[in-house]
């Protein structure tokens, strides 16, 4: 009964909302992983259409094509969820091969059922949760350059430490920081991290008008302005930060790489 009650209580919003399911395919509409099909667990269905729309993180748009730039040869996803990064990047990186961790076991099915559907499954990977122990044994054995892309509430402080996993300091990391759960988290990525990578941190901010896909979903945005900006709400508790950690000695592998584009 909970369905019926939840059309009642909001109707707009999900009509809105089934709008931008059916009206997408599945498939993400705007930036970066413009293209990409997307089987969303029921809960992301419901309630961050980003994803679809291409908005979600829409602070790390220019981190991504910078990601892209660089070529590398795997990606490990730690805290995967619905796909957006793994799939994504496998799919703007063809040459990648891509880890994607993932605690909840619920998500799995819809992980493997976008890997088909997007032509990645032989390159993409599903394991359960991640370790210090399992990330040490994938660090050790995956091919290199190699990009760890984590966002896991908070345990990312616990994790991310190359007193514990030593090649940590040889790797490039794209973090979502989680200083509501764990206090002062970004600082202590920051540091932890200082001497041997470069850092650079983003900030999350409040979407408006301008950022709907309005190209692709011309007439919600119109009948439903509002709304369409609601639907990009990332059900944030606070301001978001995340960190781009680019490790000293892949940066010099980023820069011939940047050449090699160059030259060709």
């Amino acid at each position: 009964m909970r369905a019926p009650l939840r059309w009642m209580a909001s109707p707009g919003w999900h009509l809105a909302a089934a709008w931008v399911r059916y009206g997408s395919g599945n498939t993400v509409l705007s930036g970066p992983f413009a293209g990409t099909r997307l089987y969303l667990s029921p809960l992301s269905g419901r309630h961050l259409l980003g994803y679809l729309l291409g908005t979600q993180e829409i602070e790390l748009h220019g981190a991504v094509e910078e990601i892209v730039s660089r070529r590398y040869a795997t990606i490990i996803n730690i805290g995967a969820a619905d796909g957006y990064y793994a799939l994504g990047l496998a799919r703007r990186l063809p040459e990648a091969g891509v880890l994607a961790f993932e605690a909840n076991s619920a998500h799995h099915k819809y992980l493997q059922a976008s890997a088909r559907v997007n032509g990645v499954s032989e390159r993409m990977f599903v394991r359960g949760f991640c370790s210090g122990h399992e990330l040490r044994a994938a660090l050790a054995t995956v091919r290199k350059p190699a990009l760890v892309v984590c966002d896991i509430e908070g345990g990312e402080v616990e994790l991310l430490d190359p007193e514990t996993v030593g090649d940590l300091r040889s790797v490039d990391l794209l973090v979502e920081t989680h200083d509501q759960y764990v206090a002062n988290c970004t600082q202590i990525l920051n540091s932890r991290f200082a001497a041997t990578h470069t850092v650079q941190q983003f900030s999350g901010r409040p979407r408006d008008a301008s950022d709907f896909p309005s190209a692709a979903l011309p007439q919600l945005a119109r009948i439903f302005p509002e709304t369409a900006i609601e639907l990009m709400n990332e059900r944030r508790k606070e301001p978001q930060q995340w960190l781009l950690l680019t490790a000293r000695d892949a940066a010099r592998h980023s820069r011939h790489v940047a050449q090699e584009n160059r030259s060709s």
